[in-house]
């Protein structure tokens, strides 16, 4: 009689710990507890019932999560399990692991069924019943461990050690994928490899069910020693590649300054008159003031502090080459002209006010590379009154400058909403340089 009735609690065991199994898998393909097809009926019927059911589905099916949880570490866990058999629990549990699936599911699923076919007075009576039963559920539980001697711990940390290593292991795919861009990193692959042979997660599985919590404990403090090793070997490869890239930024500034120097020369523009673009009184004081925020990135980097200045003097060389190219460009004649296109796209009349959508193109005609104040080209839009030009409108944009080099056109597309008819034009302007006008372009229309 005892060999049966131990071979009827190993059989159940294994269906337990199968369902357990599937619960696992389904938890890494989650599904929204209320379907899309459930969620489209909360435009139908009543609003304020059909919101009110979803609300309390999306709870109860959180709880539902919550002690199927419990009861999956509870059941995978021989530990636990000999500890309640011990104390003469083992009935009791099953006894609440019935009513879970028996009477709290059946709730749950009649609350679904009940949503679906748009009957939320019910799907919301059902719902609530099923979250009763869940909350007992789960004090039961609780007092079947309290009596049993079991520390909680024991399950929750299982059930964390298990997360924290599956992090773990995201964090190295992530470090290998820096490190592909990198040469001569062999020491810390082989650092990576070893700390994911510590993040076997099948091992760590088993010994959590055998009770093992602290061997399993050890691999993860073990990987994680390791990942922070590999870690500190990428950030010296870091600063080392960011080392080099100092002494190019520094070569390549000695090579910009000889050229600029030559260029301005051959236009007979003094240096001082074309760095004052920048607020500096000369030439030297500008290269000075580089080549000082390339030491303090060096030094910064030698003290293992990240630094961010390269990029400030990449946007100010790129500054001062683009300068130059415009002045190059504007003594060898031509000039700078600005073509503008507008289409109405939709335009829409209600009584005597229009709405319409615009497509706005504008052509740099000119052979000076143009640059504008923000992403809608400086754009305004005046409407006339009483023969003169005067302003209406100016489109929200992003402040961000925008570049047109000779022959190339940009587009953007504004929405004048409730204007009155009558003729309008868009004017678009680019940013004045010194010495220069700031060159601008327009283009009329009529409303409607």
């Amino acid at each position: 009689m005892e060999v049966k009735s131990r071979m009827t609690y190993a059989l159940t065991l294994l269906s337990i710990l199968a369902l357990a199994s599937f619960a696992g898998i389904t938890s890494l393909f989650p599904v929204s507890p209320v379907s899309a097809e459930t969620t489209s009926l909360v435009s139908e019927g009543c609003p304020g019932e059909a919101e009110r059911a979803e609300k309390i589905l999306l709870l109860a099916d959180a709880a539902k999560l919550r002690v199927e949880a419990l009861l999956n570490s509870v059941f995978g866990n021989e530990t636990v399990m000999d500890k309640i058999e011990n104390a003469s629990l083992l009935d009791e549990l099953w006894s609440v692991n019935a009513t879970f699936y028996d009477v709290g599911m059946t709730l749950l699923n009649d609350a679904h069924e009940s949503f679906k076919g748009g009957d939320y007075v019910n799907a919301t009576s059902y719902a609530m019943e099923a979250l009763n039963v869940f909350r007992e559920t789960f004090k039961e539980i609780n007092r079947i461990l309290c009596q049993a001697d079991i520390i909680k711990c024991e399950l929750i940390d299982g059930q964390g050690l298990l997360v924290a290593i599956n992090r773990a292991l995201a964090r190295i795919e992530r470090i290998r994928e820096i490190i592909e861009a990198f040469s001569s990193v062999s020491d810390i692959i082989s650092t990576l490899d070893e700390a994911e042979e510590y993040l076997n997660v099948t091992l760590a599985m088993e010994l959590l069910q055998q009770g093992n919590v602290s061997d399993v404990a050890r691999m993860l403090a073990e990987a994680n020693r390791l990942i922070v090793e590999a870690l500190r070997g990428l950030k010296v490869k870091i600063r080392e590649r960011l080392s080099e890239r100092i002494e190019r930024f520094r070569e390549n500034l000695e090579r910009l300054r000889e050229r600029v120097k030559e260029r301005l020369r051959e236009m007979n523009v003094p240096e001082h008159e074309f760095f004052k673009r920048w607020n500096f009184t000369n030439a030297d004081e500008f290269w000075r003031k580089q080549i000082e925020i390339l030491e303090r990135v060096r030094e910064r980097l030698r003290e293992g502090i990240n630094a961010t200045e390269l990029n400030v003097i990449g946007v100010r060389m790129r500054e001062v080459c683009l300068e130059l190219e415009l002045r190059l460009r504007e003594r060898e004649g031509g000039g700078a002209k600005i073509e503008v296109n507008v289409e109405k796209i939709i335009e829409i009349s209600i009584s005597r006010k229009i709405t319409v959508t615009l497509r706005i193109t504008v052509r740099n005609a000119g052979n000076v590379t143009l640059v504008f104040p923000n992403y809608a080209f400086g754009m305004i839009i005046e409407r006339e009154s009483n023969g003169r030009w005067r302003f209406y409108e100016s489109p929200i944009s992003i402040q961000v400058l925008r570049i047109l080099e000779p022959g190339e056109s940009g587009e953007v597309r504004i929405r004048l909403r409730a204007a009155e008819p009558g003729r309008y034009r868009v004017v678009v302007r680019a940013l004045a340089r010194e010495g220069f006008g700031a060159p601008e372009g327009y283009a009329e229309f009529t409303l409607p």
